[in-house]
């Protein structure tokens, strides 16, 4: 495998930006990398349904779960169900990621998306980021990962700017992130 990719991104994603998530997932996959990604609705989801439905093979993903196999601790935006039926079929799941059930939900969310990012030695991809996947990003870049978006609003991770990548395909519509050291 050519590494690990961390997929994040918004947990309300249109249907095209849930279409973005497959078509990325397939891409990384197609290059040799393994993937990692969250447990909630939106993106993570959709990286989760790339594997249910064949698009990916469930043994290219692995999913990090702020709650338990039986769904305890998750929240109104967790990917319950898909996570449950992904374990099913033999995919890979951490659960508890981030801290167990004594942990506040909050804290556990923040200690996870530091798992998943942790997890990644190739880079990140945000989809339709939100305010938490944009914090994944600065992660990221704090690690000296490359950073791909597809967003119309992106955000500043810090020193550096966004150039459109020069690739074909879903790739022509990602911004990567240059740090400023590169320029």
């Amino acid at each position: 495998m050519a590494g690990r990719v961390a997929i994040v991104g918004g947990r309300s994603v249109s249907p095209a930006g849930a279409d973005q998530v497959a078509q990325v997932a397939i891409s990384l996959v197609k290059h040799g990398h393994f993937l990692v990604t969250g447990c909630a609705a939106g993106a993570d989801c959709a990286a989760v349904a790339a594997a249910l439905t064949g698009r990916v093979p469930v043994s290219s993903l692995q999913v990090l779960a702020a709650f338990g196999p039986d769904g305890q601790g998750a929240c109104g935006v967790s990917a319950v169900s898909e996570v449950q039926a992904f374990a099913a079929h033999g995919g890979a799941v951490s659960w508890w990621s981030g801290g167990g059930s004594h942990m506040p939900l909050r804290a556990r969310l923040a200690e996870r998306a530091v798992q998943v990012v942790g997890q990644a030695s190739s880079g990140l991809v945000a989809v339709q980021p939100g305010r938490g996947s944009w914090r994944a990003c600065r992660l990221a870049v704090a690690r000296g990962l490359p950073v791909v978006a597809f967003s119309t609003a992106l955000e500043t991770l810090g020193a550096g700017e966004w150039e459109l990548c020069q690739g074909n395909g879903i790739w022509a519509n990602a911004w990567r992130w240059v740090p400023a050291s590169l320029f």
